[in-house]
């Protein structure tokens, strides 16, 4: 497989308030690489989430407040980038734009909504992002860790170039 870029943006170039945990902490263990790799961005209620990579929505849940319980609350987006080989969940979202959903495309700094308040304690993003060797739909997941990227590029608008390898290996930020 040959190797391919992607130029991802901070879901947050303003009001994001620290890092909550990253891939393999806390709470993000395995077996699902969505809860596994999540990234806890932190962020007060109502602060615009952006989408950081270009891509294509392949699910979406809406946001169901009966539904909510601690763990699994606020609306749900499942992308994969233009190529099907690397994709991204975000959830903890509300006030997702009208006319959003399944078969969207978005590009890089495009408006999915809004951090919800439901943990007083700990109100957050939780991002989770796979690069998909051979592609999807039946390519393997291999979750990626890229909290530090989005640790360091907080509150801003810069973009980074990161090289998905396609071999299992991590990906390379440039």
């Amino acid at each position: 497989m040959s190797p391919f870029d992607i130029d991802f943006s901070n879901p947050f170039p303003s009001g994001f308030s620290g890092g909550l945990g990253g891939p393999n902490q806390g709470g993000h263990q395995p077996p699902q690489w969505y809860i596994q790799f999540g990234m806890d961005l932190g962020a007060d209620e109502g602060t615009q989430i952006f989408a950081a990579f270009d891509a294509h929505i392949t699910k979406y849940a809406p946001h169901d407040p009966a539904a909510d319980t601690q763990k699994v609350y606020g609306a749900q987006l499942f992308m994969r980038a233009p190529n099907d080989m690397m994709g991204g969940f975000y959830t903890h979202l509300t006030d997702v734009p009208d006319g959003l959903g399944v078969g969207s495309t978005v590009s890089r700094g495009d408006f999915l909504g809004t951090v919800l308040r439901f943990d007083p304690t700990a109100t957050h993003l939780h991002l989770a992002l796979v690069e998909i060797i051979g592609g999807a739909p039946n390519g393997t997941y291999t979750g990626v860790d890229l909290y530090k990227l989005f640790l360091d590029t907080a509150n801003t608008d810069t973009v980074t170039t990161v090289t998905f390898m396609q071999d299992g290996s991590p990906p390379t930020v440039n």
